[in-house]
Formats: C-alpha cells, sequence, structure tokens
C-alpha cells in the first residue's frame, strides 16, 4: 500500500483532473525539515510548489508538449512524515518509491529538505538494482556526518554512495563543499566554475547518463535563490540547466525525479514558480524515457 495521507487533495500538483491510471508521473510530496541548519520552511515547499504548478502553462513552447495531456501527473498527496525521526522518515519514502515503480509509474517527490532523496535511491534501488543518480546542487552533501547525524541534509549524498556505489553519482553545479569532500570526491563533481565550459560539462553528462536507468535530483539551490534553506551566490542560469536536462535523453529510463529546498519567502513566489517550470521543462524534455 502506498504510504499517503490522501488519495486526493484540492491543491494537486498542476490542477488537472487526470486519472491515476491514465497519468505516467505519480506525485507525491514530503513535508520534512527536521535536519536543515539554516533556515527552516522546506517543510511547506510541496504545496508552494504544486500552487505555482497552477498558475504555470501546460503547453511547453519549447518541446511542443502540452505536460497535462502528453505526460499527465496524478497528485498523491503528502506522505506522512515521521518528525524528528529521519532514519523512520527515509524508510516511508523508500516504499513508496518503491510502490509507485510497482505499479509502472515514474515517481516525482517534492520537498521538503535533500535528505529524502537518500529514501528515494533506496527505493528504486530496491527495485531496478543498478542505478545511478545526478544530482544537481550548490552543496556538494557528501559529510560523512552532521550535527551528530549521519542521515542529515548535508549527508545525503554520502548515503547515496553508500547505496549504490560512489561511481553511480555524479553532482553538477556545485560551489559550497568542505576540503575533505572537495578533494575526496573529487571525480564525482562538477563544479560550479567548471560548468561555465558548457561543452565539456554537457560531455561529461551525457557519459554519465548513457544507457542508465537513471534518477533526477533537483535541489532549487542549484539555481540563484532566495527561497531556499541555505541559498548561495552564483548559481547556475535556467538556461545551462536547460542544457544540460536535455542531455540525460541519453539514459536507458528516468526512473524517478525530486525537486527539493523549496523554503517560501511570504510575499515572493518566484522561487516556487521556478521549481513548478523546470520540473514541467524537465519532463517534457525526458519524455521519451519516463
Amino acid at each position: 500500500m502506498v504510504l499517503l495521507i490522501h488519495p486526493k487533495i484540492p491543491n494537486n500538483f498542476t490542477g488537472t483532473t487526470i486519472s491515476a491510471e491514465a497519468a505516467k508521473i505519480w506525485v507525491f510530496g514530503v513535508p520534512f525539515d527536521s535536519t536543515t541548519s539554516y533556515r527552516t520552511g522546506t517543510r511547506k515547499g510541496p504545496d508552494a510548489i504544486r500552487e505555482a504548478s497552477q498558475q504555470t502553462e501546460l503547453y511547453d513552447i519549447n518541446t511542443g508538449i502540452d505536460v497535462d495531456s502528453d505526460i499527465g501527473f496524478y497528485d498523491l498527496g503528502d506522505m506522512e512524515i515521521a518528525a524528528g525521526r529521519s532514519e523512520e522518515t527515509l524508510e516511508r519514502v523508500s516504499d513508496n518509491i518503491e510502490n509507485i515503480l510497482k505499479h509502472g509509474k515514474m515517481p516525482l517527490m517534492l520537498g521538503g529538505e535533500h535528505s529524502i532523496t537518500a529514501g528515494a535511491i533506496m527505493g528504486a534501488a530496491r527495485f531496478f538494482g543498478d542505478i545511478k543518480l545526478i544530482s544537481f546542487d550548490a552543496h556538494a552533501d557528501l559529510r560523512d556526518e552532521y550535527e551528530g547525524n549521519r542521515y542529515n541534509h548535508a549527508c545525503v549524498m554520502r548515503r547515496i554512495t553508500d547505496i549504490i556505489g560512489r561511481e553511480n553519482l555524479l553532482e553538477v553545479g556545485i560551489r559550497s563543499a568542505t576540503r575533505e569532500e572537495a578533494e575526496s570526491f573529487r571525480d564525482r563533481i562538477v563544479f560550479r566554475h567548471e560548468c561555465r565550459d558548457m561543452e565539456e560539462t554537457k560531455k561529461k553528462i551525457l557519459e554519465f547518463a548513457k544507457d542508465a536507468n537513471l534518477y533526477v535530483s533537483f535541489d532549487i539551490d542549484a539555481l540563484d535563490v532566495a527561497g531556499t534553506g541555505t541559498p548561495q551566490p552564483d548559481g547556475l542560469s535556467y538556461a545551462e540547466m536547460h542544457e544540460f536536462v536535455s542531455q540525460l535523453d541519453a539514459a536507458k529510463k528516468i526512473i524517478g525525479m525530486d525537486l527539493v529546498e523549496v523554503s517560501p519567502v511570504p510575499g515572493n513566489n518566484f522561487t516556487e514558480a521556478l521549481a513548478a517550470k523546470l520540473l514541467f521543462q524537465t519532463c517534457a524534455i525526458l519524455r521519451k524515457k519516463i
């Protein structure tokens, strides 16, 4: 059974009424921010993204795809989290991802803090076996532990390497890391300044994604935004992100996706609008591999 509170909710992703059977993508939220270390509020991210998605055109002029009629999203609601208990929450995320995959759908998870991606990879790896993860982020998140917690959002990519192996991880856009992270995982990171060599970065992404069962994780702070828990200057531009995402079409299959770390700022809905647009366009670009 899928571990969600609401089978149908009024504030659903896209605001459309497509059936669960017709939709290719099943959406769920994880309003969890128990390990955020700067500004809390990412628990409000899922609903903020949903609201913004209802104000975003469903037709993508770049691809000619209508994400509602040509792909279809069905919103399962928010998962019941275990507040303050990271490992238990990740287990619930894992079960939820695996159950969605068993229904033959691609899971799209709305966060919430980035730690939840480790749970998604646990479930996806159980279902598919050999998988890869590409993460677009400002932060390396490769610490072994932070603030006494090995499941802190600052440790999520380290925990993911424990599950799938470091060779199956690629991080793009990183501009904040400790010396140990930067040196120990140099071969798994494309730093922000390196991304300015667009062709070389696209080549690295394409080679990594080629013929893979690929999970895609977007931390919204990969871009230059204010509505996030730990913002960093000099983010990727939207145009750069669009080019990088286009390389992921080399994958064998896109097995899952998430967008995390949206922390809404009252009176300024730019970040969640950007998140909704990024998800729509990414799904349109990669629709043949979903």
